[in-house]
C-alpha cells in the first residue's frame, strides 16, 4: 500500500495551504465528514478542503482496514485456492473521467474525473454493495480525428501507457510516474476494501495515429486520403439491415454494387510506396515531434482506414476516430476468388470477423504486442480481471493465447466476454471466460409482452456462463429513460437482482436515475443524444466523447439507491442459491401477468421465491398453493418475507387463500418449516 500512503501524505501536506473554494455533491460524503460548509447558491453540494477530505477518507476509512505487511498491489485472488464466487459479486462500471467529474470551482466549468477522486468514492460504492469496480479504458488516447470535446476512451493511442488526463491536479503537475502512482493507489485502496478491479481492453481497433505507426505501418490498412471523408463499406442489396456474416451473405458482399470502387480505395503502407521518403519522414517526426499520421497524410496523401461495424447494412456511420489492426498478413481463402490480382491489404466486414474468416498467416509480431498488454497490467498494477471488447470476434487462436497468457500469471484472473448472445456462451466458456455480457437489458424491454417470463427464464437457465444482470450498459439507452415510472423501475430493479445465473451490473449513473446515454452504440440513434432539457448544461453531450458530469444533484434518486442496496443485501444472503442455475424452479401459470419463480437447494433445504405483478394497471389475484408443488409446501407451513420487510409472518398468507398483488407489486420471501423458525 506504498502508493496509497504516498498519495495520502501528499494530500495531507498540501491541504494546510489550501484556501480556495471547492464544492462536491453532498452524496459523495459517504463517510460523514463534518468539516464542510454549505452555500445557498449551490444546493445539494458541500464546500470542502479537498486535500483534507480525501486524505481523511484514505487515512481513516481505508488504510485502517489494511493488514500489516500485505501487498495490496497483488491481485486479490492470485495464489488463492479457488476462483472468486461470481454469484457473490456486484459490478460497478465506470468511465473514470466522467464518474467523478464535477464543476468544483466555478459552476459550468467541469473538472474531469480522476484516479484520486475515485478513491474518495469507494465508501459510496461499498454502501451500494459493490465488490468489483470495472473501468472502461484507462489508456493513452488520441486527439487526432477525435469525436466530441475530448474523444473516445476507445481511440487508444498506446495500450501500454495510462491516460494522463486521469491525473488529478490536486497532486501538482502530471508526469507518467505520478499517473502510475495514482492508478496504483486506486488499485491498492480497492483491494484493501475487498473490491476487485477489472479493466476494459481492446484488441481489434486502435486510434488512427497509434504509436505503432512509426515502427510497423504495415500493421494497418491504408486508403487514399481523398476518399476518407466518404469512406464506408458498400450497402449490400438483397441483405437486410444488420445482417450477420455467413457464407451466403459473404457472396452478396463481394458481388454487390460498389465493391470494386470500395476495394480500389486501398493502398500499401508508406514505406512500401517509397522507402527512402519514409526514412526521411520518420526522422522529421522524431526531430520535430509532429504527429506522424499528419505528416504521412501530407507527404503521401494516404491515411489509415476508418473503422466500421462488422455487420452488413449497419446504419451507424463509420468510426472515424479508430482503425482496424491488420491481424493477418493474407486474406482468408473464401474471399480470394472475388479479389483483383494485385489487391492491397483491405478491411471489410468479413475481415473484421476474424473469428469466422481467419487468414492463414497470422501477423505474429502484432499478436505478440497484443498478447503482452493484459499481463503488463497484471504485473505492474495488480488488476484482477478484464473485459475483452469484441473478444468473440477475434481469431480463436489469438483469443486462446490471450487467455492462456493471463491465466499463466493468475489462474483465477476474471475474464468477461462481450458476447451478447447467450446461445454462444458455451464457446466463450470453452475459451476460458467466466461470464458474458448477454442481452438482458434488451429482454427487459419486453416486460409487457405475453411470454416475457418464459423467455427470460429460458435465457438465463440455458446460458453456459453467467450473464451480466444489466438494466443498461455504457452503450444502451438509460434505464430511467426507457422505463420512467417508479413502479416499473422498482419491479425491474428487483427482478434484475434476483434473476438466476447472472452477475448484477450497475452502470455508473444508473443509481442516480441518469437519463442521458453515455454512447449511442446499441438500440439508439442521434435523437437519443437530446433527451435532457435544453437548459441542462449536459444537453446533447455524450460521456464517451464530451466533458460530461453525472446528475448527482437529482433529488429523486435516494429511493432507488436504498432499494438497490437492500436488494443486493438480500441477494448476498442467498447468493449461492440464486447464482446457480440448477437451483432455479418454475412452472406454467394461468395468469400471464404474474412473474413467479423460486430457487431450491435439495442438499441444504434453502429456498427463495420471487413474486410480482407485471401489470401496472390492474391487481393480480394469486394463491401460493397454486404456485408451488404440493409436496414442496407440505413441510414448510409458513412464509418469511424479505421484501417488503415490514410484511408479517406466514400466518397472514395462508397457502390456500387468494391474495391480491397491487399493480407492479413485488414480494420476495422463502418458505420455512415452522412459523417461528
Amino acid at each position: 500500500m506504498q502508493n496509497l500512503q504516498i498519495v495520502c501524505e501528499q494530500l495531507a501536506r498540501r491541504g494546510a495551504a489550501f484556501d480556495g473554494s471547492y464544492f462536491i455533491p453532498e452524496v459523495w460524503n459517504a463517510v460523514g465528514w463534518e468539516r464542510y460548509a454549505t452555500d445557498q447558491k449551490r444546493p445539494g453540494q458541500i464546500r470542502v478542503n479537498p486535500y483534507e477530505f480525501l486524505s481523511h477518507i484514505i487515512g481513516r476509512h481505508i488504510l485502517p482496514h489494511a493488514e500489516a505487511g500485505k501487498d495490496y498491489l497483488r491481485p486479490l485472488d492470485r495464489g488463492s485456492a479457488a476462483p472468486p464466487e461470481l454469484h457473490q459479486c456486484v459490478i460497478y462500471g465506470a468511465l473514470l473521467r466522467t464518474f467523478t467529474a464535477w464543476d468544483h470551482v466555478r459552476p459550468g466549468q467541469v473538472c474531469p474525473g480522476s484516479f484520486i477522486k475515485t478513491i474518495g468514492l469507494l465508501p459510496y460504492l461499498r454502501k451500494l454493495g459493490v465488490n468489483i469496480l470495472y473501468l472502461l479504458p484507462v489508456f493513452a488516447t488520441s486527439d487526432r480525428y477525435k469525436k466530441g470535446e475530448c474523444g473516445s476512451p476507445y481511440a487508444i493511442r498506446d495500450s501500454y501507457r495510462l491516460d494522463r488526463n486521469l491525473h488529478d491536479d490536486l497532486l501538482g503537475e502530471a508526469d507518467e510516474a505520478m499517473v502510475a502512482t495514482e492508478f496504483k493507489a486506486l488499485i491498492e485502496a480497492c483491494h484493501i476494501l475487498g473490491i476487485r478491479v477489472m479493466v476494459d481492453f481492446v484488441f481489434r481497433t486502435v486510434a488512427r495515429d497509434h504509436a505503432l505507426l512509426a515502427d510497423h505501418p504495415e500493421w494497418f490498412y491504408w486508403i487514399r486520403r481523398r476518399t476518407a471523408p466518404v469512406f464506408a463499406p458498400p450497402a449490400v442489396a438483397g441483405e437486410g439491415k444488420l445482417t450477420l456474416l455467413n457464407d451466403g451473405s459473404l457472396k452478396s458482399l463481394y458481388t454487390c454494387d460498389g465493391i470494386a470502387e470500395y476495394l480500389a480505395q486501398f493502398t500499401v503502407s508508406p514505406p512500401e510506396i517509397d522507402p527512402a521518403r519514409w526514412r526521411r519522414l520518420l526522422e522529421r517526426h522524431r526531430r520535430s515531434g509532429a504527429n506522424l499520421l499528419a505528416l504521412i497524410e501530407e507527404e503521401y496523401q494516404i491515411t489509415t482506414a476508418p473503422g466500421f461495424s462488422n455487420v452488413l447494412n449497419d446504419p451507424q456511420p463509420p468510426w472515424t476516430d479508430v482503425t482496424y489492426l491488420r491481424l493477418y498478413q493474407d486474406t482468408h481463402p473464401k474471399a480470394r476468388p472475388y479479389l483483383p490480382r494485385e489487391q492491397p491489404p483491405y478491411i471489410l466486414q468479413d475481415v473484421a470477423c476474424a473469428n469466422l474468416y481467419p487468414g492463414r498467416l497470422p501477423n505474429r509480431g502484432l499478436w505478440d504486442y497484443l498478447l503482452g498488454i493484459i499481463p503488463h497490467y497484471q504485473e505492474e498494477y495488480g488488476i484482477d480481471g478484464a473485459r475483452i471488447d469484441m473478444g468473440h470476434a477475434l481469431p480463436p487462436e489469438l483469443n486462446q493465447a490471450i487467455v492462456a497468457r493471463v491465466k499463466a500469471a493468475n489462474p483465477h484472473f476474471i475474464l468477461w466476454s462481450e458476447e451478447f448472445a447467450p446461445e454462444h456462451s458455451r464457446a466463450a466458456r470453452e475459451n476460458g471466460f467466466h461470464f458474458i455480457s448477454g442481452n438482458l437489458w434488451s429482454v427487459y424491454n419486453d416486460l409487457d409482452q405475453p411470454r416475457f417470463r418464459s423467455r427470460l427464464l429460458r435465457i438465463v437457465s440455458g446460458a453456459a456462463l453467467p450473464v451480466t444482470a444489466a438494466l443498461e450498459t455504457p452503450d444502451t439507452p438509460r434505464m430511467a429513460l426507457v422505463y420512467r415510472e417508479r413502479p416499473k423501475l422498482s419491479l425491474l430493479l428487483l427482478l434484475n437482482c434476483f434473476i438466476a445465473n447472472a452477475v448484477p451490473f450497475i452502470n455508473s449513473g444508473m443509481e442516480l436515475l441518469e437519463l442521458q446515454p453515455m454512447n449511442l452504440g446499441l438500440n439508439n440513434d442521434e435523437t437519443g443524444r437530446f433527451v435532457l432539457d435544453r437548459e441542462d448544461p449536459m444537453y446533447g453531450k455524450l460521456a464517451f466523447f464530451d466533458h460530461y458530469r453525472l446528475h448527482w444533484l437529482n433529488q429523486d434518486h435516494g429511493w432507488l439507491r436504498e432499494l438497490l442496496a437492500e436488494a443486493l443485501r438480500i441477494r448476498r444472503r442467498f447468493g449461492g442459491l440464486v447464482g446457480n442455475r440448477v437451483h432455479l424452479r418454475s412452472r406454467p401459470l394461468k395468469n400471464s401477468k404474474i412473474i413467479f419463480f423460486w430457487y431450491f437447494d435439495p442438499k441444504t433445504g434453502q429456498n427463495l421465491f420471487f413474486l410480482a405483478n407485471r401489470s401496472f394497471a390492474e391487481r393480480a389475484r394469486v394463491r401460493l398453493q397454486a404456485l408451488f408443488p404440493e409436496e414442496f409446501l407440505k413441510d414448510r407451513p409458513a412464509v418469511a418475507w424479505l421484501y417488503p420487510g415490514s410484511t408479517g409472518t406466514g400466518r397472514k398468507w395462508e397457502y390456500n387463500q387468494w391474495r391480491f398483488l397491487a399493480p407492479g407489486e413485488v414480494r420476495i420471501g422463502y418458505l420455512r418449516e415452522s412459523y417461528h423458525s
